[in-house]
């Protein structure tokens, strides 16, 4: 059987004080992690990525299966209690 993974893709931005903290909080809990700039407007791959997943606001937190399906979005502000219950249900192992 094969192992489920796993990942965050992390719609932030430097300019971000919120996305900081996600920052903090995912080095803190050593979860690796895909990390998109939704406010560089002249990339436009991300700038593709943040029409493609509707991302309005940051930080925008998105729960990816082995599928690269979206299993679950956490949009706005994160604090370390709220990670920790994402971790307990996506990252058990951990």
């Amino acid at each position: 059987m094969k192992k489920k993974t796993m990942k965050i893709r992390f719609f932030g931005s430097s300019k971000c004080e919120d996305c900081s903290k996600v920052f903090v909080i995912l080095e803190k809990f050593q979860i690796d992690y895909d990390y998109v700039d939704g406010h560089d407007e002249s990339d436009d791959i991300a700038y593709s990525m943040c029409e493609d997943n509707n991302v309005e606001e940051l930080p925008h937190l998105q729960f990816v299966d082995e599928y690269n399906t979206v299993v679950h979005n956490h949009i706005g502000p994160l604090t370390e209690d709220a990670f920790s219950l994402y971790l307990e249900l996506y990252f058990p192992k951990h």
